[in-house]
């Protein structure tokens, strides 16, 4: 028995550095990939702790540096004074707090440095303190709950509410998690995608898992890349993102993200607060006259739907609403790369590009004077 084992650990070990030689040799671009994606999990796993209400929120004392699209970002985390094993991002500014946001890993200012963060783009801009509740991986049912856990406790005279189109499947796997039993959103999501503690573990350590598990995720899965002599992208087009734009009116998540509006004016109107909605459209929606073209019968698809649907909840609450759609294409369209390669998040002139359009957005509501 002890021959075998000592075989099968062999035969491992060479598997497992054949693989990494091979992909590192042959496919380097598919390696970074791997690694980025994998690493980056990983990381963020390390960095959150289960949350009864929320499902997870990051911890409080994080002084790391998270593996993002060639550089690492430093991540600092405060508990504002708030009691609660919970942490917020620290982006530089303090209570009281004139604006605070709440949402996902755009409110979070995921895969920049507090210096790219939109958020503090606008605070340097206006001269208001503005702090950012977000967390990665958020819907608009946990962002509800943070406000009305935590936005309470900072009494800010204006709510931002970021929404992605992802929000309208996140807020129904959300609602999956309410009813669970589990204390843990983030380890019971891995599980229903079949990664329970052998697989994280396997993810953390095996570049030969990586592989395997990375090609089975993306089979049958939209997958392009793109790049010409000013932009360098890999677009997706997940499922989720095509129903929405094909006929949004009916996704399942439409009533949660309505609810989620709701609830929104709600709590700020508890607080004393003005709210606004700040829709984010995705990557592909911006670079929608390039990501076309990998897209069979994309003449059948609307493009505006996912992040129009937003705009009609929203005003049908009468939430004044910020869509960054429009503003962002148009830098789009003067050859500027406001999205990482690989994730869907906002790079540093992504991020300055948002705040000023989310700048005008406040000046023409009447909601904050700009400096």
């Amino acid at each position: 028995m002890a021959g075998i084992a000592t075989v099968v650990v062999v035969v491992a070990l060479c598997a497992e550095f054949g693989t990494r030689a091979i992909l590192s040799t042959f496919a380097p671009e598919k390696f970074e990939l791997l690694q980025r994606v994998y690493s980056a999990r990983d990381a963020w796993t390390r960095m959150m702790r289960g949350h009864a209400e929320l499902g997870y929120t990051l911890r409080p004392g994080l002084d790391t540096l998270f593996p993002s699209e060639g550089r690492a970002i430093p991540i600092r985390t405060t508990t504002f004074g708030v009691t609660g094993d919970v942490g917020f991002r620290d982006i530089g500014t303090t209570p009281p707090f004139d604006v605070i946001a709440v949402g996902g890993s755009l409110t979070l200012c995921d895969d920049v440095p507090v210096a790219g963060c939109w958020l503090r783009h606008m605070a340097d801009a206006t001269g208001r303190s503005i702090g950012t509740l977000g967390v990665n991986g958020y819907s608009t049912r946990a962002a509800v709950r943070m406000l009305d856990t935590y936005g309470r406790r900072f009494t800010p005279r204006l709510v931002l509410a970021e929404v992605f189109p992802n929000d309208f499947k996140d807020d129904v796997v959300f609602e999956e998690w309410r009813s669970s039993g589990s204390d843990n959103y983030w380890i019971w999501a891995a599980e229903l995608r079949g990664r329970g503690p052998l697989a994280r573990w396997l993810g953390t350590h095996s570049i030969l898992y990586r592989a395997v598990d990375g090609l089975r995720r993306s089979w049958g899965r939209h997958i392009y890349r793109y790049r010409d002599e000013q932009l360098d992208f890999i677009f997706r087009f997940d499922g989720w993102w095509l129903r929405l734009a094909r006929d949004a009116a009916s996704d399942p998540g439409l009533p949660l993200v309505r609810e989620s509006l709701a609830d929104f004016k709600r709590i700020s109107a508890e607080m004393g607060s003005q709210l606004m909605v700040v829709v984010t459209p995705s990557k592909e929606q911006v670079y929608w006259e390039i990501a076309r073209q990998f897209l069979p019968a994309a003449e059948a698809i609307d493009p505006n739907a996912p992040t129009r649907a937003i705009v009609e909840l929203a005003r049908e609450h009468g939430i004044p609403v910020c869509d960054l759609t429009a503003p962002l294409r148009a830098e789009a369209q003067r050859g500027k790369q406001l999205y990482h390669q690989i994730s869907g998040h906002w790079n540093d002139a992504g991020g300055a590009a948002a705040a000023r359009a989310a700048i005008e957005c406040l000046e023409r509501f009447g909601l904050t004077p700009q400096r």
